[in-house]
């Protein structure tokens, strides 16, 4: 007897459910995390576009269609920008149909996944204020066609961030069977690996010899040395949480060194510095918040001890290093001269400063089409005027209260120590004005922050085991 056609429907809808649970259970794994990983550096390395962006497509279409927490996409959506190989954006072009597949499967991840209540969130109306703050700098005093080139960055830094807080606020899963903030720290542990090996294989294709490294401009083709070592802040000090509340912590603590390393070797000054900061009080942090304190002061110095072995063996070499970095110098590189011109914008232009379109005469307009005063502070005041620092005091002393609420928990002290090491260095960088990944990184870890109960550790089920005073 023939097989109805309701059965053979009924038999396609059960092969569809078997192989979404499959997906579902699969994109919360390390192999999910390992494969996006390696796709994406081999399609850097290689500089094949069609490979690399179409096969990530196809990935995270799949997950997509599956995923009913927006968690396990984080991976995807912040890993992407890493197989950018090249700043000539037209050679990335020639795959634009696949990209096609993203916006059907991202409307049905929505409409499958939409809550009928709309939850703002402790951060949303100061990043509102944020975003609408933007678009006013400037106001009365910058030219037309000066404020239609930065109007892109002011919408994404703005509300493009805002809308990456309400997406991650409303689809992120809160059932308590998974630990989210270690979830979210090994997919920035797994984007750090990526960071790191485009960076080495950058230095080694160079063939620039280890005396003139302060002279070179490693650029990745997503970003210069000041964005790698800026991303290296954020991933690296998760990577140390993952150390002193997972088992085997030994592995993620010597990962999470390599990343640290590979700041040093970016050759980024104050990356260094600030990365340095924040890496001492992460590690720290790993020795007093481990379950195994003795094992992790263990693990510590073994890695210490092969630090010294190495650098005996590659003294001369290594020698080389440190002084290509001396080398360096600690000048200004004309960062003197921003904060004095943003000082002159915000007392000729007080209430809302001279715009993120401003243009002035010690930097040139860059790819993001706006003036960079390379800090913070000198960007909100030189841009943005009063009314500008007002909203940006808003906006940080939430996200302090935030952190601070619950801060003897193991994950807000390494988001502090993230935090310190991360803003330091935007004190004298451009990083808080730059959107993606910065920005968005920065305000979900607030959204995470928001999340967590005093034992928020304990609260979440198996896939760690933090601690919680």
């Amino acid at each position: 007897m023939k097989p109805t056609i309701a059965a053979n429907l009924q038999k396609l809808k059960n092969g569809y459910s078997k192989c979404e649970q499959f997906i579902k259970k699969f994109i919360y794994t390390d192999f999910y995390l390992l494969l996006v990983s390696l796709i994406t550096v081999i399609g850097w390395a290689t500089k094949c576009a069609p490979f690399g962006i179409s096969v990530l497509a196809v990935i995270a279409c799949l997950a997509l269609l599956a995923a009913d927490d927006i968690l396990p996409l984080t991976i995807n959506i912040f890993g992407a920008m890493l197989v950018i190989y090249t700043s000539k954006i037209e050679e990335l072009l020639v795959v634009w149909p696949v990209m096609l597949l993203l916006a059907p499967c991202a409307i049905v991840f929505v409409v499958k996944n939409c809550r009928h209540r709309f939850h703002t969130g402790k951060m949303f109306y100061p990043q509102l204020a944020v975003a609408l703050v933007l678009l006013l700098g400037g106001a009365g005093v910058i030219s037309g066609a000066d404020y239609s080139r930065a109007l892109p960055t002011a919408l994404i830094l703005g509300f493009g961030v805002l809308a990456i807080y309400v997406l991650y606020n409303h689809f992120l899963k809160r059932d308590g069977s998974r630990d989210i903030p270690a979830y979210f720290s090994r997919v920035m542990m797994y984007l750090g690996i990526i960071i790191s090996l485009e960076l080495l294989i950058t230095i080694i294709r160079s063939g620039v010899p280890l005396s003139q490294w302060h002279t070179t401009y490693w650029d990745v083709g997503w970003g210069n040395r000041n964005n790698i070592s800026t991303y290296l802040i954020l991933t690296a000090g998760l990577t140390l949480y993952l150390s002193a509340v997972q088992r085997h912590g030994w592995i993620y603590l010597l990962v999470g060194l390599v990343q640290y390393l590979c700041i040093l070797f970016s050759f980024s000054r104050g990356g260094i510095i600030f990365g340095a900061i924040s890496g001492i009080i992460a590690l720290v942090l790993s020795v007093v918040k481990s379950e195994n304190r003795k094992q992790q002061l263990i693990s510590i110095g073994i890695i210490l001890g092969l630090v010294l072995v190495m650098y005996l063996i590659f003294m001369d070499k290594i020698n080389a290093i440190i002084g290509s970095l001396l080398e360096r110098g600690m000048g200004t590189s004309g960062r003197t001269e921003l904060y004095i011109e943003a000082w002159e914008c915000f007392k000729r232009f007080p209430f809302l400063g001279a715009g993120l379109g401003y243009q002035g005469n010690n930097f040139d307009i860059t790819v993001m089409n706006m003036y960079w005063f390379h800090s913070t502070l000198f960007q909100v005041i030189g841009s943005l005027g009063i009314v500008g620092l007002a909203a940006y005091i808003w906006y940080y002393a939430v996200r302090a209260k935030l952190l601070f609420k619950n801060i003897k928990n193991t994950f807000n002290l390494f988001i502090l120590a993230i935090w310190i090491g991360f803003e330091g260095y935007c004190m004298i960088d451009a990083g808080t004005f730059i959107p993606y990944p910065n920005m968005m990184l920065i305000i979900i870890t607030a959204l995470l922050l928001e999340l967590q109960s005093p034992c928020a550790a304990k609260d979440f089920m198996n896939l760690t085991y933090a601690r919680c005073e």
